[in-house]
């Protein structure tokens, strides 16, 4: 399935199909941002050998492949606030910087990067890969009334956008600069 041009040329692959006019232009910009984010990371996987996923990256106590499971993890974060906004029930708790360290967020962090430890690194970019197709299906299927609603840990969707791609890209930063890391990739 995918979504129709005005003159029924596909522009996305979506499920369900959604008319091309019902996209709100604002989101594509941050979008983009957020998958070239993500497909940097997915590159790291390509390019970067095996033995150096296991070394130590620049988050603390953490290795470059567990830097992967944690973003791996954070997906569902992001899918369950999209999920409850197209669901018509909006999370209105917000709050102004998400990630600020808090014992809150390291359990949440902790929860969620422990399904993924221990994976290899292809499973994880396969898991990155399907929860990016996943985020872009559910930010297109936003209406414009939506993009605009509190969004749990984000004011809204453009705003859950840079968080997302943010949240990417820091992570990106930790595997590269990681101890005897050169700044290469």
């Amino acid at each position: 399935m995918c979504v129709q041009g005005m003159d029924d040329r596909p522009l996305l692959a979506t499920d369900p199909p959604l008319p091309a006019d019902d996209f709100v232009p604002a989101l594509w910009v941050p979008l983009t941002r957020a998958l070239r984010a993500r497909r940097r990371l997915i590159q790291m996987v390509e390019v970067l050998p095996g033995e150096r996923w296991l070394q130590e990256s620049a988050a603390a106590a953490w290795s470059r492949r567990d830097v992967l499971a944690h973003l791996a993890a954070s997906d569902r974060r992001y899918h369950d606030v999209l999920n409850a906004v197209l669901n018509g029930s909006p999370l209105e708790e917000w709050k102004p910087d998400p990630s600020a360290p808090s014992e809150e967020l390291d359990l949440a962090n902790a929860m969620g990067a422990e399904r993924y430890l221990g994976q290899p690194v292809a499973a994880l970019a396969e898991q990155l890969q399907a929860g990016a197709e996943k985020s872009t299906m559910l930010f297109s299927a936003l209406t414009e009334d939506q993009v605009l609603m509190r969004m749990g840990f984000a004011g809204n969707a453009l705003s859950l956008l840079e968080a997302w791609a943010s949240h990417d890209n820091d992570h990106a930063d930790d595997i590269i600069n990681g101890p005897k890391m050169m700044r290469t990739l």
